[in-house]
């Protein structure tokens, strides 16, 4: 197994912009024509549940977590379920979290040569996007933690600045009343689809040993989860504002479209998507290395190597590949609903049962929080 590197430390701060960064992807470019599919202007409530939930998951594996406060999840999985088991558990996480970040580049890949290159062949997009996310997962986790914590900032002020401009062309009579008689069925439907939005916090199972006080991971944990959820919901509530039910439903890439209707100061500042799109592949680019760094890390582990950088320029060419395998954007987006119902699973029943078997087997130590680190 992998030693944890003492040395290593990842500051409760750092914690909190790795959530954060992991969380807000590609999902919010599409999140407001996912939110109203089946729910209309109740998809705000939806992404409200969608959210919650995902707090729900987030604290569970968190305290789940804090029982083997010095292993990763690959690891305590093993104690948990026994090796066998335990090693067949994780490469289904891994394989997930593969499928996940090839959907990831290619979603934004297919932005990029529709909205801002369309000269450009979508494979270059992919390999460079690689090449940097590829980079920064070869890299120590102290270091992923200081790109994580400089690059927030700069992710979110940007896109809650331009979203909030555009509610001078929204009418609040598009997003009234809210529920609109739609069933709770139809509410939960675009909840479980909005879901893929919030997928990402479930890096925290590889992160968790590095923090430096484990105690306090819980408050920072919830602390990275509440802005890219309020961030979220800002975007859907003006998206729906702007557009209405109707057109948005249309709209490919709604976020992105809602960005490029927006002026600043009339003629001053033009195309603030190009902006936009500068900031998102900074998005792009963290989501997607924090979780190949828990790919390589848990390959790792379970292979019983010393180190996990021997993994990951090795898992590119498989990447590659899986991000050009869909023929085109219906068969992507199929994809990632499909992922989006792996995600639920995956980050809901899994850890649960795991916390279970837990307290029954008694396996795992005190829990961290009840005691002073």
């Amino acid at each position: 197994m992998i030693k944890i590197n003492k040395e290593g430390k990842v500051t409760e701060r750092q914690f909190s912009a790795i959530i954060i960064n992991t969380i807000l992807g590609v999902g919010i470019l599409t999140l407001p024509r996912v939110a109203v599919s089946f729910a209309d202007n109740a998809g705000i409530i939806s992404v409200v549940l969608a959210s919650v939930l995902s707090l729900i998951n987030l604290t569970i594996i968190i305290k789940l977590g804090l029982r083997f406060p010095n292993k990763t999840i690959f690891e305590y999985l093993q104690i948990i379920l026994g090796k066998i088991m335990g090693k067949i558990i994780g490469l289904f996480i891994i394989c997930y979290w593969f499928i996940f970040i090839a959907l990831v580049i290619r979603t934004f890949s297919e932005l990029i040569v529709t909205a801002v290159l369309p000269k450009t062949p979508i494979e270059v997009v992919i390999i460079i996007m690689l090449l940097l996310v590829a980079y920064l997962s070869y890299k120590d986790i102290q270091v992923l933690a200081r790109v994580n914590e400089l690059y927030v900032f700069i992710v979110i002020i940007p896109i809650l600045f331009l979203t909030i401009l555009s509610f001078k062309r929204g009418h609040m009579v598009y997003v009234l009343p809210v529920f609109r008689g739609h069933s709770m069925i139809n509410i939960l439907k675009s909840a479980g689809r909005s879901y893929f939005s919030f997928l990402g916090f479930e890096v925290v199972a590889i992160i968790l040993p590095f923090i430096t006080t484990r105690k306090l991971s819980l408050e920072y944990g919830i602390k990275g989860w509440l802005i890219p959820s309020v961030v979220s919901v800002v975007v859907v509530i003006a998206s729906i504002s702007v557009f209405g039910v109707f057109e948005l439903k249309n709209l490919v890439w709604p976020t992105f479209e809602l960005i490029k209707s927006t002026q600043f100061f009339a003629l001053i500042f033009e195309r603030l998507e190009v902006a936009f799109i500068a900031t998102w592949v900074i998005a792009l680019f963290t989501t997607a290395s924090n979780l190949l760094f828990g790919i390589a890390m848990g390959g790792a582990q379970i292979l019983s190597l010393h180190k996990h950088k021997t993994l990951v320029f090795f898992l590119l060419p498989l990447l590659y590949l899986l991000a050009l395998s869909p023929r085109n954007a219906y068969e992507l987006f199929n994809l990632v609903d499909i992922i989006s119902i792996v995600g639920l699973i995956l980050t809901t029943i899994l850890p649960i049962m795991l916390l279970i078997l837990v307290q029954v087997k008694g396996k795992g130590g005190k829990r961290v929080d009840e005691e002073s680190i």
